[in-house]
């Protein structure tokens, strides 16, 4: 999703911007493939996203042509994404990673966190920070929407007048799930006084989430499959107020999309927001049960307004710091450093 609107806001920019992926070429072809198209297009430069595949096997040898190259490890230098499947990333990091990432031009960071692991393993190699971007929803006048939403997942459950708290994302180990679910547990009846219900809408563990909870319910909190599109932007629009209590994140787009949509979050440090706990536009969720319960208590005792309040305050930020538009701009001045020369932008260190 990042890459598809990063692509989409530097094409609104004025920039020849192809994208390529390697899953178009058979597994046996794929690296031969992408270099192929790559060749083809002759392109001024290249910004490779994600590691450990096609893209950063195939890096060295486009360097070695001329071309040059932007790596965006989108958060997989982080100390606990290298703890994931160890020691088959030792090797590949020895056998062609690691010289794949010194042949970039520049490393693209999404926040400071991030490029502050990076630079501890590949300290002479200049870093740009440029966050993903997110898309500002339209705001209602008021009545019925031009089109009707689609069904929300929790429609058969949840009353209508249920307050959502929700999880939107992957179901993933590093996300905080379980302490969330212990968390929820130990405030079920606060949130039931309040009228919270807490859902969580996401893949990546096959459908495992959703038959934990059918087999050993916890009050007041269900899990759904994922959403898309007008799906998705209905969930977004129908919740009280969002959570993500991760254990590492590079950036976040859930936590963006949330605030764009003017959700109050309850969010960990590791999601490498700061600014949204200084402009007031979330609480606090470290991801451990005691603290978790500590923030979704704040949350039940805030009124209306002060929610309110909360999501227009993220709404802002969003609007400041991680518009589209914006983030292709950055992009630009990036690229043509790289192709010019000049000092660099104030962005990159």
């Amino acid at each position: 999703m990042a890459v598809a609107d990063l692509v989409a806001a530097q094409r609104n920019a004025g920039m020849q911007a192809t994208w390529l992926t390697a899953d178009r070429y058979p597994t046996f072809q794929r690296d031969r493939g992408l270099r192929k198209s790559v060749g083809s297009i002759q392109p001024s430069l290249a910004h490779l996203h994600g590691l450990w595949r096609s893209p950063t096997r195939i890096a060295n040898t486009l360097a070695n042509t001329g071309l040059p190259l932007v790596i965006a490890p989108h958060g997989m230098l982080n100390p606990m994404a290298l703890a994931h499947s160890r020691w088959k990333k030792f090797f590949v990091w020895h056998l062609w990673e690691s010289r794949a990432l010194s042949s970039a031009r520049c490393l693209h960071a999404l926040c400071p966190a991030e490029a502050t692991a990076i630079k501890s393993l590949l300290p002479e190699i200049p870093i740009a920070v440029i966050p993903n971007g997110v898309a500002l929803p339209g705001r209602t006048t008021g009545g019925e929407p031009d089109t009707p939403r689609p069904p929300l997942p929790w429609q058969a459950f949840i009353p209508a007048d249920g307050k959502i708290l929700l999880f939107l994302g992957r179901f993933h180990s590093g996300k905080g799930i379980t302490p969330l679910l212990h968390a929820w547990e130990a405030v079920s009846s606060e949130a039931e006084r309040h009228g919270w219900w807490l859902a969580l809408v996401g893949y990546g563990d096959g459908g495992a989430l959703e038959r934990q909870l059918q087999t050993k319910p916890v009050p007041r909190c269900m899990a759904f499959g994922p959403v898309f599109g007008s799906a998705k932007e209905a969930v977004l629009a129908s919740a009280k107020a969002f959570v993500l209590p991760s254990h590492f994140e590079a950036l976040p787009m859930a936590a963006l999309e949330a605030m764009a949509h003017g959700l109050p979050c309850l969010l960990s440090s590791a999601c490498n927001l700061p600014e949204a706990f200084e402009h007031a536009a979330a609480l606090r969720a470290e991801p451990n049960p005691e603290a978790l319960a500590q923030a979704m208590g704040q949350l039940f005792s805030l009124t209306e307004q002060e929610r309110t309040a909360m999501g227009e305050s993220g709404r802002a930020l969003v609007a400041q710091n991680y518009s589209w538009p914006q983030v292709a701009a950055q992009t630009l001045d990036l690229y043509n450093w790289i192709l010019g020369g000049g000092e660099h932008p104030p962005f990159v260190s």
